[in-house]
């Protein structure tokens, strides 16, 4: 079952940035889909169940030097 997490990001500033955190995202195990907005400020992963978890999303963008404030999870 697909589930989709909605993050607040902080950082990103053009497309080349969505395109970053997009390709860092797609590489981790059980991401299907993402999608990155530099101008709402947001990313939307869709994963296969409970993988990866979202320590694990929230670390790979920030590895990347974006920022994904606590608890901020966009509606």
């Amino acid at each position: 079952m697909s589930e989709q997490i909605h993050l607040t990001v902080t950082g990103m500033t053009c497309g080349g940035c969505e395109r970053a955190v997009a390709r860092a995202l797609q590489r981790l195990d059980g991401v299907t889909a993402v999608q990155a907005s530099h101008e709402a400020e947001r990313v939307d992963v869709t994963r296969e169940g409970d993988v990866p978890d979202r320590a694990t999303i929230v670390a790979a963008i920030e590895t990347l030097g974006y920022v994904v404030p606590a608890h901020t999870d966009a509606g």
